[in-house]
């Protein structure tokens, strides 16, 4: 399959891991009174560059976290909103933080420490999980974040040897805040922010983090505290306080230096800040500046900020999903709020002489007012012009790839669509029948329409590695490709369970038609098979005709194999498996011909490597087996290709 990857100087950075503390507010961090107890969290900053005055663009978690993945606020990516269906609107062919670190070779992973809760967009993550506790439940404890969920998930990241960008978001303050109800006072606030750092350091320290990583800490948006929210809204009209509209966002790694920034950014910012950081010289589309020179030459430049409310219906209630009702515009001195539907809702303030809200200027500044509200309007009648124009070379229709979901069924229901559209961004396809409602989404990208449902057809529609049949509507579990993702890197020939909110998949017997296995699912997967594609260039030899020759022979596709090559003399010129067994001594004659894969058990393996390596042939594959830790995941031992280079034999043999 063609490969696509971002054009990058290079990865300065192994791991990513971006730490989201839900509701922490910068003046509730430790950074520079000497004489006032730190936490944890005020330790580990201490160590980078704090941004402790970053204007968040949006002020729910989910539209803010969408914009700052996208680097657009929620009129130009679509996600106005804060039901599940406004997330849904986001323009599908905007690339995320987690696409740009994923088409850059990294493996990229998401965890939240809530159910169902999808507070960053899921486009670009291989892995994608949460912790299995509901949003609204009250907290009797921290152990509650501590899941076996949270523990396989952790597991998957520390094992995984490749580059990797890791997100894990921490819902544990907020919910302890939700304890409150709508009045959260500061000594409450205090402490919840002191136990969610004792928490916080604990979940650190699982995670495998060195010196050569870049770590990022960061806040979604502020919290109101010490008056009831609710009935400041209901007494006067929804407002857009400076409280709430401040987070902060914090670099630590090698090279960064320690220091507090004071001036103020966008959360905007952050997606292009941490994209030159760690992949090089990358320019990313979007609204938000690099803040590099100001890092590590002090070069801050003025801007104007703005943030929006987006809307408290859902996007069905309003006329286009690039809509939203209160807007706030800031530079320098001036704050600037206006009310779409609320004429309550129209500030001027100067911060610099007055509190926030205190007095209202529209009227002794009616210029400065009309200046702002005209900024504003020309900023937002041009959103619903936007259009994205990705400057990386390609476009998201052009990634190949890694599965095709095949509808199976005569009447598709929109949630179906909207929820399978949902994942993993440009990585998968769904190809289903011509119908009404599947009609409703034919421009999509990833949407092919076909007339019949035989073989024929589906062979000639998808474009995947992995076809995946379902059987039945409805929405579908968030977990459901990532827990496929799994399952597609360790496949074998073992019943294997996979784990998810909406289905058990055991898997059965070789499928007839494919090279491959078969998925069974209770409710709503029907099998899920490996679609061996031709290798025209260059096929595989196999070294080692065991049990994982076997293995290795069904996982690459037969056809794709042309021999396998074996130390044991006894073998040499047998047929194993319907190949031929061929010497070591015509390997060395051929093998620049081929792709060569060592599928041996590890003690083995290391010798081989060596033979290898001591007669000149450097380009090999490593199949390799190994056994969890624990069996608390979706399988319980699995296979995976590397590269030599990514093995540590001697830990490998200890095991």
């Amino acid at each position: 399959m063609k490969k696509i990857s971002c054009d990058i100087e290079e990865k300065k950075y192994q791991n990513v891991f971006w730490f989201l503390i839900d509701g922490l507010r910068p003046d509730f961090l430790n950074l520079g009174e000497t004489g006032k107890k730190r936490n944890f969290i005020d330790q580990i900053l201490l160590r980078g560059s704090v941004f402790t005055h970053v204007v968040t663009a949006n002020a729910g978690t989910h539209t803010s976290m969408h914009s700052i993945f996208t680097s657009l606020l929620s009129s130009y990516n679509g996600a106005a909103g804060w039901c599940k269906n406004a997330l849904r609107q986001i323009n599908q062919e905007i690339f995320t933080i987690a696409d740009y670190f994923r088409l850059s070779g990294y493996e990229t992973f998401r965890y939240c420490d809530a159910f169902g809760e999808r507070t960053v967009p899921m486009s670009g993550f291989n892995i994608w999980e949460t912790s299995g506790y509901r949003i609204g439940r009250v907290l009797q404890n921290t152990n509650l974040t501590r899941t076996d969920r949270r523990r396989r998930f952790i597991e998957d990241v520390n094992r995984c040897k490749k580059n990797k960008f890791v997100y894990h978001h921490i819902e544990l303050l907020h919910e302890l805040n939700g304890e409150s109800g709508t009045f959260w006072t500061s000594q409450q606030y205090a402490e919840n922010v002191m136990m969610t750092a004792g928490e916080f350091e604990r979940l650190f320290y699982e995670y495998e983090i060195s010196e050569d990583d870049l770590v990022v800490i960061a806040s979604d948006h502020g919290v109101i505290l010490d008056r009831d929210y609710v009935k400041d809204d209901m007494e006067n009209g929804d407002r857009q306080y400076e409280e709430s509209v401040k987070a902060f966002f914090a670099l630590i790694g090698k090279e960064i230096p320690a220091q507090c920034l004071t001036e103020p950014i966008s959360s905007l910012d952050e997606a292009p800040t941490l994209c030159h950081l760690a992949l090089g010289n990358l320019s990313i589309p979007g609204q938000g500046k690099d803040q590099y020179d100001y890092i590590f030459n002090g070069k801050y430049q003025d801007n104007i900020f703005f943030r929006e409310k987006a809307t408290w219906g859902g996007s069905h209630e309003i006329e286009s999903p690039m809509e939203s009702d209160l807007f706030y515009v800031r530079d320098g001195r001036w704050k600037y709020v206006y009310g779409v539907n609320d004429p309550r809702c129209e500030w001027l303030m100067d911060l610099e002489t007055y509190g926030d809200y205190e007095v209202n200027l529209k009227e002794q500044y009616p210029e400065v007012a009309k200046k702002y509200h005209k900024i504003l309007q020309d900023k937002y009648s041009g959103a619903k012009d936007f259009c994205y124009q990705p400057n990386i070379g390609f476009r998201k229709a052009d990634i190949p790839k890694m599965f095709s979901v095949i509808l199976q069924m005569e009447h598709v229901e929109v949630g179906t669509m909207e929820s399978l559209l949902d994942m993993s961004g440009p990585y998968h396809e769904l190809i289903a029948l011509e119908t009404e409602t599947t009609l409703r989404f034919q421009n999509q990208y990833k949407v092919h329409l076909v007339n019949n449902l035989d073989r024929k057809s589906i062979l000639e529609a998808c474009h995947g590695e992995w076809l995946i049949y379902i059987t039945e509507n409805g929405e579908w579990s968030e977990y459901f490709l990532s827990d496929l993702y799994r399952y597609m890197q360790c496949h074998r020939n073992r019943n294997v369970k996979i784990l998810g909110g909406h289905y058990t998949a055991v898997r059965k017997e070789e499928s007839e038609n494919f090279t491959g296995v078969t998925l069974y699912e209770e409710q709503q997967v029907r099998d899920i098979r490996f679609l061996h594609k031709e290798r025209p260039d260059k096929k595989y030899i196999l070294f080692g005709c065991g049990l994982i020759g076997k293995e290795a022979a069904e996982y690459f596709g037969a056809h794709n194999v042309a021999c396998f090559v074996d130390n044991n003399a006894g073998m040499v010129g047998r047929e194993v498996y319907g190949k031929r067994v061929i010497s070591f001594a015509e390997l060395q004659e051929i093998y620049g011909d081929y792709i060569i894969v060592i599928t041996t058990k590890t003690e083995y393996a290391r010798d081989i490597s060596s033979q290898l390596e001591g007669t000149g042939i450097h380009d090999y594959l490593l199949f390799e087996e190994y056994e969890r830790s624990r069996h608390d995941s979706c399988w319980e031992s699995g296979y995976r290709v590397s590269k030599p280079e990514e093995r540590n034999w001697q830990d490998q043999v200890e095991k």
